[in-house]
């Protein structure tokens, strides 16, 4: 069910990773279990990598029942010194482990939550039991938002335990272009095409500008169900000749057309089916801010207080008149978008990649 990637490295430290990814039809999705594979190989430690699919035709429980199984075989085989679960299935494989002797510390790294994961109220009641013995029973748990740490501390786990890892890019490794190599009237914007209350704002807002800026671009990376739907509404709204359809891209390729775009677009939406919002953070509006790109960001998503706090872009309501505003703000106003361009390269360098892996592994060295 897994599958595994062993390197033959410098340091001894043997690093076992578990994880689920998100596949689309283009592929698997760029996420945090890539982000520190990619960390580990450049730093040659050693390590293996169990990836399963998020989605599957067999029923949860069953799913789930054979994939954690499935861990805990191959981490009595590996015998880590160190065991990643990223979420909390793969993180109760690794705490089981321990109890068996097999592993030594085990890190819980909680890269998403949310109070309502499952319709179905048991399945819900498990999984939050889960996540919160998992927090408290794993040796680390890194949380990529500040507010879930808070939540950590409400729920009673240790404070030397509970370490904050946003989903940071490596900073040094992301493409800064001059400035007159920017388009200045290129808006990007990376999303999953699966749901429209967030097109919806985003087109009435762009055709409410366009108006005023008449040149200006709107390129969509990302893929997903509504994509169909999408290209008809853009069609419709007579916007096909200023927004285009980039598909699903390489995460080396969506770094380059977000570092030669002006204004970067992360607008999210709060609802019972996408709770998870609230505590989340934005990956891609932390690629924006490492390629120096000024963010347009809602406030529901956590990363928001630290583009506000950095002023490192414009933070809004989930409104057609704010995020109007904003875009106009940012597009004219060359100041504003200096300033913010310089705060965002600040920002995503204070959080590198490299320094955040750098503490959380330290302590694992051999």
């Amino acid at each position: 069910m897994g599958c595994g990637k062993q390197l033959n490295g410098m340091r001894g430290t043997k690093i076992l990773l578990a994880s689920h990814v998100y596949f689309t039809d283009s592929g698997p999705v760029y996420g945090p279990v890539n982000v520190i594979k990619d960390y580990l190989e450049g730093k040659k430690r050693k390590y293996y990598l169990i990836e399963y699919p998020l989605t599957s035709k067999l029923p949860l429980i069953i799913k789930s029942f054979f994939e954690t199984l499935n861990t805990i075989v191959k981490g009595i085989s590996y015998k880590p010194d160190l065991f990643v679960g990223i979420d909390p299935l793969n993180a109760l494989a690794g705490i089981i482990l321990k109890k068996l002797g097999f592993a030594r510390k085990t890190v819980f790294y909680c890269v998403d939550y949310t109070p309502t994961r499952f319709k179905n109220n048991f399945l819900n009641a498990a999984y939050l039991r889960i996540d919160e013995f998992c927090a408290k029973n794993s040796d680390e748990v890194w949380n990529v938002s500040m507010r879930i740490v808070e939540l950590r501390k409400k729920q009673g786990v240790l404070g030397q335990k509970i370490k904050f890892a946003p989903n940071s890019p490596s900073f040094f490794k992301c493409p800064r272009l001059p400035i007159e190599e920017i388009g200045r009237n290129k808006i990007v914007m990376v999303a999953g095409l699966t749901h429209s209350p967030v097109f919806d704002l985003v087109l009435a807002s762009f055709k409410k500008v366009l108006e005023k800026l008449p040149k200006l671009c709107l390129s969509v990376i990302g893929t997903g169900a509504y994509q169909k739907k999408l290209v008809k509404k853009v069609m419709k709204m007579g916007l096909s000749e200023n927004i285009k359809f980039l598909g699903q891209l390489s995460n080396k390729d969506l770094l380059e057309e977000v570092s030669k775009s002006g204004l970067a677009l992360a607008i999210y939406t709060f609802s019972k089916d996408y709770s998870w919002v609230y505590y989340g953070d934005s990956k891609k509006a932390r690629e924006y801010l490492a390629c120096g790109t000024p963010v347009v960001i809602t406030d529901v998503v956590g990363t928001s207080e630290d583009i506000k706090k950095y002023r490192a872009g414009i933070v809004i309501k989930p409104a057609i008149k704010e995020l109007s505003q904003a875009l106009t703000l940012l597009l004219t106003d060359n100041d504003s978008w200096l300033n913010c361009r310089k705060n965002a390269i600040r920002l995503a360098k204070d959080y590198d990649l490299e320094k955040i892996l750098d503490k959380a592994f330290s302590s694992y060295e051999a």
